[in-house]
């Protein structure tokens, strides 16, 4: 009873995705109508080859007629070039239709990805979501191009073979018949495991993406020490879980299969059985006899192929219940609330944060007036970024509030929140593309000239200039050509170039040299004017000359002021100075 119950609802949880996956179809639907219509006509031009293939050994034959043998010769011809060019419009009518509902399902689960929360981003490795923005859409491609095409024209072969057979030889058309609910039978048996076991595979080797682009992206640090072969073990693992898991797969499906080919061979037994019974009777034509042996083809071969079908369906709807899984998942409120245009003031108020179990800020406050360049310090892991990445907007506070300008972070729009802040993480990111485009990224209108100015205030000119293409050094993925402390700049760079009323700089100097890194103070100090700039630190040299400095301990802003003063009466910023040297 629990086995009906559950398989039940996993035929309803399948069905319950499959109609969500229908609504990316739905646009493009009279083009799949129409490629359907020439499925139809293919399907039917099927028809007459076994009926006329009777009339040939009953009629024709007997009666030593050329004239209509040459007639029906012709015929089939025609049929058969008939047939071609419609199977041609079809396939290049769902060639675009596929084409189409791919990009808007790609493009869909990627604009969804790029808009999900952070937390949500942070918990899952980059191997899981390239998986399911990968594999997975190209197994959808797959359901597309060649499952759901082939279970639609089995489909209708079935029909016209039911309908052909029947009007052949009724008594005939049902004692094959009844062999046909052992193909459900078996069907029923093997569905959800096979379903269950195609999950498991696609979750390992979503393990083996994860491990392997963990891997390659810390390559460096791999060789340093010289951890090649921990390298490879791990992957060994992974990739040993995954073929173990895709074995047991094919072993079931191979067992599937072979079942399935025992089952169809009963009919052509039973056929000769009685079919030649029928002849010897006088109620069946050797010409009959042979035509509805051409129709039973038409049901065991659709049917072991919709069997065999099976499969790829249950595999491709893992893959879409996966897509789901992502498209379910909440996105940022990204154009809710208010429309702004900053002028820079920015208040906490009792702000509590937690990563997980980990308590990281406990009821902090504090003021910034607009146009204020305040440092915040804190011993490394202390919660200094966490700051800025409340003020992004990029988590929410557990408790207490967030206002800029007076207005509470929750009531403005996501997206003229972050239009109005230039961010520079201490975790650089740079694309795979020039050093130009890397900074435009800031401000895309933007012209050569300022990005150029842009990189001149961030110290990076003098560098890119020396590099054989200047500006237009494609720089590797993430930036790999270049040092961290070139990286650092080039972000640096990006954000001058965006112009905002707040620039929130995240370790943006840790990289640089100490010249650099007073020459970058220098141009920051130089275009902080009118701006407010939180410069988030554990080198104390970028911050000294700031309006205001915050030092946080422990969770919370323990004291506030200027350079000097903190000096003389705050311990921990005594502390940390002495530790910077």
């Amino acid at each position: 009873m629990d086995a009906m119950i559950c398989c039940r609802n996993s035929v309803k949880n399948n069905l319950h995705y499959f109609l969500r996956f229908l609504r990316f179809l739905r646009p493009y639907w009279f083009k799949g109508f129409l490629a359907f219509l020439f499925m139809l006509l293919g399907v039917g031009l099927q028809l007459p080859m076994p009926f006329l293939t009777k009339y040939l050994i009953d009629k024709v034959i007997v009666m030593k007629s050329f004239r209509i043998l040459n007639i029906i010769g012709f015929v089939l011809i025609g049929v058969l070039f008939l047939r071609a060019f419609s199977i041609f419009i079809e396939r290049y009518l769902l060639a675009t239709f596929r084409g189409r509902v791919l990009f808007d399902l790609r493009m869909s689960l990627f604009n969804h990805t790029e808009r999900l929360k952070l937390s949500y981003l942070h918990n899952k490795e980059t191997g899981y979501l390239m998986s399911r923005l990968s594999d997975d859409v190209n197994a959808v491609q797959g359901l597309l191009a060649d499952t759901l095409v082939s279970f639609v024209q089995n489909t209708l072969v079935f029909i016209a073979g039911i309908g052909a057979t029947i009007y052949l030889h009724p008594r005939l058309a049902f004692i094959s018949f009844s062999i046909l609910p052992f193909y459900a039978l078996s069907i029923y048996g093997f569905n959800r495991r096979i379903r269950d076991m195609s999950w498991e595979v696609r979750e390992a080797f979503a393990k083996v993406n994860k491990d392997l682009q963990e891997l390659l992206s810390g390559i460096t640090i791999i060789k340093a020490f010289t951890g090649e072969i921990y390298g490879s073990l791990r992957l060994i693992r992974s990739v040993k879980e995954g073929i173990r898991k895709s074995v047991r797969l094919d072993i079931l499906s191979t067992l599937f299969s072979i079942i399935s080919v025992l089952i169809s061979s009963a009919g052509p037994i039973v056929l000769i059985w009685y079919g030649c019974g029928e002849i010897m009777r006088g109620n069946l034509t050797i010409g009959g006899l042979m035509a509805f042996n051409s129709f039973l083809r038409y049901l065991f071969g659709p049917t072991q192929t919709l069997m065999n079908l099976n499969l790829s369906i249950q595999r491709s709807l893992a893959s879409v219940k996966r897509i789901f899984e992502i498209l379910d998942e909440d996105m940022e409120p990204y154009e809710e609330g208010k429309e702004v245009r900053l002028k820079g003031g920015i208040e906490f108020e009792e702000v509590k944060f937690s990563y997980g179990r980990e308590e990281v800020l406990q009821g902090v406050s504090f003021r910034i007036d607009p146009g204020e360049t305040v440092g915040i310090v804190g011993r490394t892991g202390i919660g200094k970024s966490t700051i800025g990445l409340l003020i992004m907007r990029y988590y929410e506070p557990e408790k207490g509030r967030i206002k800029l300008d007076g207005m509470d972070i929750r009531e403005i729009n996501i997206r003229s929140l972050r239009e109005n802040i230039g961010y520079v993480s201490q975790d650089v990111f740079l694309f795979s593309d020039s050093i130009r485009e890397n900074i435009r990224f800031g401000r895309r209108d933007a012209s050569d000239k300022e990005i150029e100015e842009a990189a001149r205030l961030a110290g990076a000119d003098e560098f890119i200039r020396r590099l054989p293409e200047g500006y237009d050094t494609k720089i590797g993925e993430r930036g790999v050509k270049l040092s961290g402390g070139q990286r650092q700049r080039i972000a640096l760079a990006r954000a001058i170039l965006k112009d905002a009323p707040i620039l929130v700089l995240d370790e943006a100097t840790s990289s640089l040299d100490r010249q650099t890194e007073r020459e970058v103070v220098k141009s920051v100090k130089k275009i902080s004017r009118g701006k407010t700039v939180i410069v988030i630190a554990h080198r104390l040299s970028s911050i000294r000359h700031a309006d205001k400095i915050l030092v946080l301990d422990r969770g919370k802003i323990v004291c506030e002021g200027k350079h000097r003063k903190l000096l003389r009466d705050c311990r921990v910023y005594g502390m940390i100075y002495r530790e910077n040297g």
